[in-house]
């Protein structure tokens, strides 16, 4: 049997556990096609329709905003597998899509489906199949959309075209029900998928569309979702582009009003705005024990939390591809001084873009609050007060300098033991941390980090990246 359920455990009339319940050859198949899919996924706004789509033979899907399941089917025993190597069996819609599958004469199947939950008006959100799966008799509202076939009777259909593997799909499930197959229609062009989009987002406030043609790539496509954020950090332009803003480090605020770093933003932004914001914020500079990069290793100058701008974004990611939760970072703005708080499960945003300076609003919670985010995607709830760890240990420090005309350059070699590792998993025993900085280098500022279990491994990781970084000329500090 591909799933042995005496390692499940009954909870609100199915049976749920782990990965451990499952053959091993199938443990990464969520995975695999997640990521997969993730690297194909082109994410656009509406607005993005007319010169951002291409292609023809379009298969234009509605997009239900549900959780994305693996739906495996073999011999008589159906199960799913979903985010975080979650495996779960007897539900009503998996006994019915089984039902379905048997009759078409189907011996075995790996599918992908959606797993939402249904309702007499208004469209599934994430938070009503979380609260689906956790109440006895709301299980019965959860439904299943297939679109997808990965294998069907041993044959795999990963590389076929997709108009092929869309007409296994509507052969075998019907289009409307507790299980069926996604509403999908075929177009032709830019035109048909502007109107399906009017009329499926628009009009019936579906999440989405879902674009697949003869590109290898697939676009999805929402509403352009917009926000209000404070800026917290800057990075200036460099060599020509001195002077003006690169990029602005931005950030929700918490209840507790604690900021969320949230990612950073300078698309949608023109030359007179840059050099805006950078001659307002080049006076606002403040001190932080939190650094942050932008994209090419450049620190953000932090500064005071007062410019409010509208931000907007094609998409937003709660998860990596391998299922865990993004964390954001936490920080508290005190005397003029940031400091690095906690982290928690949070967002990022997909092409990021500004929007507009929003000088009605300011940085306090009413206007910046991180709720915004609560109507559009599930973000899973901690406990925002960190815990009390034990403070780490320094093993060893070493730093050297060069100068070459005017330029100067340093290298610093940091190795320490946390002391965290028994109490919170998510540290690693000892932790080597690198810096490089060269003054007249394109990307001043570079870092590079290593862990390990072992104080032996770590301190001959340090030896030999010192004998490998400090030649002739360098000198000790």
């Amino acid at each position: 049997m591909k799933l042995d359920t005496s390692k499940m455990k009954p909870t609100h009339g199915y049976l749920q556990g782990d990965l451990s319940a499952v053959e091993p050859e199938l443990r990464e198949v969520p995975d695999d096609y997640k990521r997969r899919i993730s690297q194909s996924f082109a994410f656009i706004n509406g607005d993005q329709i007319r010169y951002r789509v291409h292609g023809e033979n379009l298969h234009i899907s509605r997009k239900i905003d549900g959780h994305l399941q693996v739906i495996l089917f073999y011999e008589g025993q159906i199960f799913m597998m979903g985010r975080r190597g979650v495996v779960r069996t007897e539900l009503p819609c998996l006994e019915a899509a089984k039902a379905i599958i048997e009759k078409a004469g189907i011996t075995s199947m790996v599918a992908a489906a959606e797993l939402y939950a249904q309702r007499e008006s208004g469209r599934s959100r994430v938070y009503d199949v979380i609260a689906a799966l956790s109440h006895d008799e709301l299980v019965e509202t959860l439904g299943l959309a297939f679109f997808d076939i990965l294998e069907l009777d041993g044959q795999s259909l990963r590389t076929v075209a997709y108009g092929s593997v869309f007409k296994k799909l509507a052969e075998i499930f019907p289009t409307e029900g507790a299980v069926q197959v996604v509403e999908t229609v075929k177009g032709k062009s830019k035109s048909d998928v502007e109107y399906y989009f009017d009329k499926w987002v628009g009009e019936e406030n579906a999440e989405g569309v879902i674009v697949r043609g003869d590109m290898p790539y697939m676009y999805k496509i929402k509403p352009k979702h917009t926000f209000d954020v404070a800026i917290v950090g800057y990075v200036e332009g460099a060599n020509d582009r001195k002077g003006l803003v690169k990029s602005l480090l931005i950030a929700f605020m918490r209840e507790s009003g604690v900021f969320q770093v949230v990612g950073k933003v300078g698309n949608n932004l023109s030359e007179a705005e840059r050099q805006t914001f950078f001659e307002q914020l080049s006076l606002d500079h403040v001190q932080s024990n939190y650094i942050e990069t932008d994209n090419e290793g450049v620190a953000f100058h932090f500064v005071t939390p007062k410019l409010v701008i509208e931000v907007g974004c094609n998409d937003l990611m709660t998860e990596n591809t391998y299922g865990k939760s993004l964390m954001n970072n936490l920080i508290t703005f005190q005397d003029d001084f940031y400091s690095l708080y906690h982290a928690t499960p949070g967002v990022r945003l997909i092409y990021p873009m500004f929007e507009r300076i929003r000088e009605d609003k300011t940085s306090c919670y009413e206007d910046i609050r991180f709720n915004q985010l609560k109507d559009l995607v599930y973000i899973e709830e901690t406990n925002l007060t960190p815990e009390a760890l034990p403070h780490s240990d320094l093993l060893f420090r070493e730093v050297y300098t060069k100068s070459i005309k005017n330029k100067i350059m340093v290298q610093k070699f940091v190795v320490w033991k946390t002391n965290k590792e028994t109490v919170n998993p998510q540290y690693p025993a000892y932790v080597m941390y690198y810096t490089n900085f060269s003054s007249g280098r394109k990307e001043p500022l570079q870092n590079e980090i290593n862990i390990s279990s072992d104080e032996e491994q770590i301190m001959e990781m340090a030896r030999q990246l010192i004998a490998n970084k400090i030649k002739r000329g360098w000198k000790q500090v």
